[in-house]
């Protein structure tokens, strides 16, 4: 063999990085890469719906709470015995309750005919665009306004003088009074929204008669009350039973308000 060909031989069994790859090693790279595939694809789908999981769980934790801790704020602080339970329907309830601004106490009511005058001794200056609240001892009481032996409109004030539009004279053993600027009514709409409905006479009908209509939260499946009244021993007792439903997930709340009002 003369010299030039071996060297011609040598450089044709060299590899060289042109020759590419074989079927049979095209197949060995698709299936590592599926059996790759197949370990890390669950590893990493899991991960994500378990982090989005707990990211919707946190924000419907949050979202109820705020929302349950705003009706245990007026609640608490509602005109006493104006609480009332409707239900809608099976799954969900309505509750509606006198909205109180302040609490006082009264010297003396005076005047022969209405409007009377009730004198405050604390000294404080009740809004004019309100309702004077003494001595309510029922719901149907308060909503029969206004015809109601409990609930008058505010007439005037003057300092710390109020006057008030009422069919007989108003009274109280303790002398309390509740200044209350009206209605407050919780209820879930067909679209899974709690609302808050406010800005209406006591007795009117919260759905057309409200001025304000807030969300107060949303994706709510289900709401119930159930309310029992206070006695000589027990205030007033509100439970809340809260359903809310998000990305596939669905919580439960239970909250209980005690109302500590007293006429």
């Amino acid at each position: 063999m003369r010299p030039w060909e071996r060297i011609l031989l040598l450089q044709q069994s060299r590899p060289t990085s042109e020759n590419g790859f074989t079927l049979i090693e095209l197949v060995i790279s698709i299936v590592l890469v599926g059996i790759i595939a197949g370990i890390i694809g669950p590893i990493i789908f899991y991960g994500t719906e378990g982090y989005r999981q707990q990211v919707t769980r946190k924000e419907l934790v949050s979202r109820a709470r705020l929302a349950l801790e705003r009706m245990s704020r007026e609640m608490r602080e509602s005109v006493p015995n104006t609480v009332r339970v409707s239900t809608t329907n099976q799954s969900n309830d309505t509750v509606e309750f006198g909205h109180a601004v302040f609490f006082s106490h009264y010297n003396s009511i005076t005047g022969g005919s209405s409007p009377y005058t009730l004198n405050d001794d604390t000294g404080l200056t009740p809004p004019s665009t309100s309702f004077i609240v003494i001595y309510n001892v029922s719901p149907d009481d308060f909503y029969a306004y206004p015809s109601s032996p409990s609930t008058f409109q505010v007439a005037g004030v003057s300092g710390s003088q109020v006057s008030i539009n009422a069919s007989s004279k108003p009274h109280s053993s303790t002398k309390r009074y509740q200044m209350c600027t009206g209605g407050i009514t919780y209820s879930r709409n067909n679209s899974g929204e709690l609302i808050r409905y406010s800005g209406y006479d006591p007795g009117q009908a919260h759905e057309t008669s409200a001025s304000d209509q807030d969300i107060l939260i949303d994706h709510v499946s289900s709401i119930q009350f159930q309310y029992t009244a206070g006695t000589l021993s027990n205030t007033a007792l509100l439970t809340i039973v809260l359903q809310v439903s998000a990305g596939g997930e669905t919580m439960n709340f239970h909250q209980e308000v005690h109302i500590r009002n007293v006429p």
